[in-house]
C-alpha cells in the first residue's frame, strides 16, 4: 500500500450544507441557505448558517443573518466566503445571532438541521438524496483545493418559525466547471479544503 502526504496546508473541514431555492419563471433566488458543520478552522469548530431571504418571501419580513454557536468562527467563514463577493449571503454579516443546532435523519435518505435562537426556529429539510459522489480539485477563481463528499438533493424545504419559503430547488450551472455537470441548487458537500 502506497502512502502519501501532501505538502498542503488544511484551511478548513466541515460538512456544507446548501439550499437555494427559486420561484418559478425567475432569474434571481429568493432564498439561500449555507450551513457550515465546521470540525476544524483557524477559529475553532461549531456551526454558522447564513440565511438570506428576499423580502417577499415571509409574511413577516425577516432580517438577513448570521445564526451560530461560535461567533468567531462564523465571522472568518463570513469574511473568506461572502463579505466581498456578490452573493446575496453576504447581506448577512451585520446581524450575528446566537442559536442551538440539531440535526435528524442522515446522508442516506433524507436530513433535517433545525436551529433555534430566542426568538427565532428554522429548519432546513433535504429530501430524495442521490448516491454520493467524490470530487476534488482547485475552482477556478479559488486558491483552495478542495476534497468534496457529493450528495445531490432532488427536493428540499426551509421554513422560518413553521413558514415554509416559497420557491424550489433548481439546477445551477456554475456548478458545471467545478463538477462538470449542474448540480441541484441543494447539494451536502463533505468537505477539506488545502491551500492550493
Amino acid at each position: 500500500m502506497t502512502r502519501n502526504t501532501s505538502s498542503q496546508k488544511p484551511i478548513w473541514c466541515g460538512i456544507h450544507y446548501l439550499l437555494y431555492l427559486r420561484r418559478p419563471g425567475e432569474k434571481e433566488d429568493c432564498a439561500r441557505f449555507s450551513l457550515f458543520q465546521t470540525e476544524f478552522s483557524p477559529a475553532g469548530g461549531g456551526h454558522a448558517a447564513f440565511l438570506y431571504l428576499d423580502a417577499a418571501s415571509l409574511s413577516a419580513p425577516l432580517e438577513n443573518a448570521v445564526y451560530t454557536d461560535n461567533p468567531e468562527m462564523a465571522d472568518w467563514l463570513y469574511k473568506r466566503m461572502y463579505r466581498d463577493s456578490d452573493n446575496p449571503l453576504a447581506a448577512c454579516g451585520e446581524t450575528v445571532t446566537a442559536a442551538r443546532f440539531g440535526r435528524s435523519g442522515d446522508l442516506t435518505r433524507r436530513l433535517t438541521f433545525s436551529i433555534d435562537t430566542a426568538h427565532r426556529q428554522v429548519a432546513a429539510t433535504w429530501a430524495g438524496l442521490e448516491p454520493p459522489f467524490v470530487h476534488h480539485g482547485q475552482g477556478a477563481n479559488s486558491s483552495v483545493y478542495t476534497y468534496c463528499f457529493f450528495v445531490v438533493a432532488t427536493r428540499a424545504r426551509l421554513t422560518v418559525d413553521d413558514e415554509t419559503a416559497p420557491g424550489a430547488i433548481y439546477d445551477r450551472q456554475d456548478w458545471v466547471p467545478l463538477v462538470g455537470r449542474p448540480l441541484s441548487s441543494c447539494l451536502i458537500g463533505d468537505e477539506f479544503w488545502a491551500a492550493a
